[in-house]
């Protein structure tokens, strides 16, 4: 028994330190700031996904700047999905309700999967994909 929860507690670090660079992308939606929300992306991350009117392929200053024209979404629900650990890289499903602001417009709903890497600065998301439900 003992084993089993020495090997389960650096799982649990683990993935609180995820949900901790998960938790700056939700503040930064839920304040309408990418200066929030930085921290928790790496450098090179990217964005992908459908969303009314096309689909999105960008580098993740296209999130920074939708983000910043969008505003504050005070509303906003975030509900962790599956968290899955393996070493070094992660994954992260996110189901998002609520959300709002002057590009959104009132009471989206969305659909997130975002990839993580373990790096010498923490946890940093490396890619949002994303469905935007209409």
């Amino acid at each position: 028994m003992a084993t089993q929860t020495a090997a389960t507690a650096p799982a649990i670090q683990e993935t609180d330190a995820i949900r901790k660079a998960m938790g700056s992308y939700i503040d930064g939606v839920r304040l309408g700031s990418s200066s929030v929300m930085r921290p928790g992306f790496h450098d090179a991350a990217m964005i992908f996904g459908f969303y009314p009117g096309g689909m999105m392929t960008h580098p993740i200053q296209a999130l920074y700047n939708w983000i910043d024209g969008n505003g504050p979404s005070p509303d906003l629900k975030a509900e962790f999905g599956a968290i899955e650990v393996r070493e070094t890289i992660a994954s992260v499903r996110l189901e998002v309700r609520d959300l709002s602001g002057s590009l959104a417009g009132t009471g989206v709903r969305m659909s997130d999967i975002f990839l993580l890497l373990k790096t010498d600065s923490g946890w940093k998301i490396t890619q949002k994909s994303f469905h935007w439900y209409q």
